[in-house]
Formats: structure tokens, C-alpha cells, sequence
């Protein structure tokens, strides 16, 4: 992705000189007392690095990116954007830390969500068998250092693709929508993509599902800088038509929502001018529906009570929390807003072995929030928007977790359970 100019950046940073809010609240930096912080890491060592990487360095690949930083910081100051600057200029430089064949095919793997996926999908039980056999999570720790404990994605059918490059739009491109699912949605959770194509049927939307790469934060989430950028510049050809056209894009995927409201803007394309303002989580859109007057309140009423987790990522895009707004609506049903914190899986950052006890101390409040509220009957379900988040809710509680467009799914008759 192409983030601000070093000079843009810089002129940022006088508003950091007295500032340490975004440590006090770095995930990370609770748990890690090695890790300097998103301070120390991002402005304070941009007034040096200023382009050029310092030999030594060595926290880069701490910071989990989940953007809590810069959603505290009271300046603006994109924080996050320095440090993969700064990863960026690392992977670079001649002098540059050589890291060795096993990380090096670990971030490559861990970067392809989409590859993998693809692989996964093709026989969905095989695979979700052979990665519950201790001996291949072991093989995996010993190989490429992705951690025995950590809680694998499940594979499952894959979400279908509607329209292929240069699809047709409606004369009225009014009722209609473009999803962008994401690799989880698509590979591991295609149910969540079929159920929300209903729930816009429902609310009288067409969706198109074009057949999208990977949004690419997984991949600049492990160094691959150039295929980031390739994807996000076939995505962006891909949705050009319907951009034009004025549709809305839509995700169910907090960290895919934000990519492509922050990162995908500042690509080097004239549909990168549109996606910014035309990118809605679903949730979001449903919510400007409903203060129009346009969403249908045909609800039944559904007998359940939920815990609610906001992912970093939704905090990071400023929207609120809208799914608590739209559940809110519904007879019957009870949703608790944690706020605990990070879940600590971020992405991959939770997959790799010397960052496994990390994430799981970065979600440890959430999990005894979670815990705790399920023990005393405050709720018997946990809801999030994000994938990876569910599956670390899982993980660490055991308490069953789902997408909230499945409660909405409920409420519309859609599905029963």
C-alpha cells in the first residue's frame, strides 16, 4: 500500500513531543516489557530514522497493528503508518537484518490467507482434520515456528462468486450492492457471506460478489509490501464500474472495512478516489437505512441474550458500534457491550509461536470479561464482527461466538438457529 509522504509524517510529530497515551494503551506493551511502545517506535524514532532504517532496530515486528494507538491518540498522529514505513525501509535497506528461510516462508504463508484458503476449500474435512493431528501442529511449530497452540480457521464450503471481471449493472444501480467478503468470510465462514446476501435480499438489496483478492493486510502484516499493493490495485480495477456507478461496497470484515476506507485511498488510482467514501460496514450501511426510513422493522422477537466484543478495527474507522444499534431494535434480544480490550490474535500475529503467550495475555481481560458475564448468566452467546476475533473468543473462553448479522438473520426469519 502507499502510506503519506516521510514529510507529511514528520510534520506530525511535534504532537507527540509530551504525548505517551497510546503506550499507556498499547495492547503490546502491557504484556511486553521488551517492546517500546508505539512512541518509542513510531514518532520518536522517526525523528531519526526519517527514512532510513537504524541497524538494530528489532521491535518492528512487535506491534500487532490492531491500531488501538492511534484511535487514542488525541492528534491524529497515524502512528501505525510509521512503523510499517519503517518495515518497510527495514526490508530494503542493504544493511537490513537478514532473517532466516524458516520466518521468511513463515510471513510468506501466513501472508497468503487466500492461497491457503483456496487450498483448504478444496476438500474443507481433510484439511480441518489434518491440522487438529498433533504431530502436523507440532511439524508446523518446528518448521515454521507457527505455534502448536494456537486456534487454527476451520475450512468450510466456500462462498460463491456472483460476477466475473466487467460484470453488468442494472440500469438502476440503486438496489443493488458489491461485497467484498474477505478471505475469512469467503474460505472459513462462508455461511456469515450466504446469510448477510439474504439479509440484503430481505431489506430489498441485490449484492454482487465479484471475485476479489485478499484486501492485502495480511500481507503487510508479514513483510509482503509489493503483493499488498498488487491486490489492491486489482481489487480497485475490479470495483472501478460499480464505484462509478455510485454502489456501495459493503464488508462483514472489520479489518477488510478498513483497508479499504484508509489504506485503499491512497493508492495511485482513480477509483482510489471513490472507495473511501463508498465503503460501508454492513452494519453501518443498515444503520443510515434505518435514520432514512427505508430499513424494514419486520422483526420477530428472539429470546437471546449476547456478549458484544468491538474489534480494534471497527474502533479504528470512527463509526461507533452500529451492529448494537441495529440488535438494539430487536424484541427480545439483550447484548452487553464488553469493551475489554484486544483479543490479542490480530490478524496472524497470534499464529506465530514466540507471539502466542502474548496474544493470550493481550486478550486475558477479555476472556475473564467474557468468562465472568457467561458465570453469572449475563449472557449465554458472545457476538463480534471480527473472523479472527471470533475464533479467539473461542479459544480462550469456550464460549460459542457468532457474526451479528446471524442474531438480524433470526430476528428476519431467515434462519432459525
Amino acid at each position: 500500500m502507499i502510506v503519506d509522504s516521510r514529510d507529511e509524517l514528520a510534520a506530525r510529530l511535534d504532537a507527540c513531543q509530551k504525548c505517551n497515551v497510546c503506550t499507556a494503551q498499547c495492547p503490546v506493551a502491557k504484556v511486553n516489557p521488551n517492546f517500546i511502545g508505539p512512541k518509542g517506535l513510531g514518532p520518536d524514532m522517526e525523528r531519526f530514522r526519517m527514512g532510513q532504517f537504524i541497524q538494530g532496530e528489532t521491535t518492528l515486528d512487535d506491534c500487532s497493528n490492531c491500531k488501538t494507538c492511534e484511535v487514542t491518540c488525541p492528534s491524529g498522529v497515524k502512528i501505525t503508518d510509521m512503523i510499517l514505513g519503517a518495515r518497510r525501509a527495514a526490508l530494503k535497506a542493504p544493511h537490513k537484518t537478514t532473517l532466516g528461510v524458516k520466518l521468511r516462508l513463515r510471513g510468506y504463508v501466513l501472508g497468503r490467507a487466500e492461497y491457503l484458503g483456496k487450498l483448504g476449500v478444496i476438500w474443507p474435512s481433510m484439511a480441518n482434520q489434518v491440522l487438529k493431528i498433533r504431530l502436523v501442529r507440532l511439524a508446523l511449530d518446528k518448521a515454521l515456528d507457527i505455534s502448536k497452540s494456537g486456534p487454527l480457521p476451520a475450512y468450510g464450503k466456500p462462498l460463491e462468486v456472483t460476477v466475473g471481471k466487467g460484470g453488468r449493472i442494472r440500469a438502476s444501480a440503486s438496489k443493488q450492492v458489491v461485497y467484498f467478503p474477505g478471505c475469512y468470510t469467503r474460505y472459513n465462514e462462508a455461511d456469515t457471506g450466504r446469510i448477510l446476501i439474504k439479509v440484503l435480499e430481505h431489506v430489498g438489496y441485490k449484492t454482487l460478489v465479484p471475485d476479489f483478492h485478499c484486501c492485502g493486510l495480511p500481507l503487510e502484516a508479514n513483510g509482503q509490501f509489493e503483493k499488498a499493493h498488487k491486490n489492491g490495485l486489482y481489487n480497485l480495477e475490479l470495483m472501478r464500474p460499480y464505484l462509478e456507478a455510485g454502489m456501495p461496497i459493503l464488508t462483514s470484515c472489520t479489518s477488510c472495512g478498513l483497508t479499504l476506507k484508509e489504506d485503499y485511498p491512497k493508492l495511485q488510482t482513480t477509483s482510489a478516489q471513490l472507495v473511501g467514501a463508498q465503503s460501508y460496514d454492513l452494519f453501518e450501511f443498515l444503520w443510515q437505512l434505518h435514520e432514512k426510513g427505508e430499513l424494514p422493522l419486520d422483526f420477530q422477537e428472539v429470546q437471546a441474550s449476547y456478549g458484544y466484543h468491538p474489534p480494534c478495527h471497527l474502533k479504528a474507522q470512527g463509526i461507533g458500534t452500529p451492529a448494537l444499534r441495529i440488535l438494539g431494535l430487536i424484541p427480545g434480544v439483550k447484548i452487553r457491550n464488553l469493551d475489554a480490550g484486544c483479543c490479542g490474535l490480530s490478524g496472524s500475529y497470534g499464529f506465530k509461536a514466540e507471539k502466542y503467550d502474548k496474544a493470550m495475555k493481550i486478550g486475558s481481560a477479555l476472556f475473564e470479561a467474557v468468562n465472568v458475564g457467561a458465570g453469572r448468566g449475563d449472557f449465554q452467546g458472545m457476538t463480534t464482527e471480527c473472523g479472527v476475533c471470533k475464533v479467539q473468543i473461542q479459544h480462550g473462553t469456550g464460549i460459542p461466538t457468532e457474526h451479528p448479522v446471524r442474531i438480524l438473520a433470526k430476528a428476519y426469519r431467515i434462519i432459525n438457529s
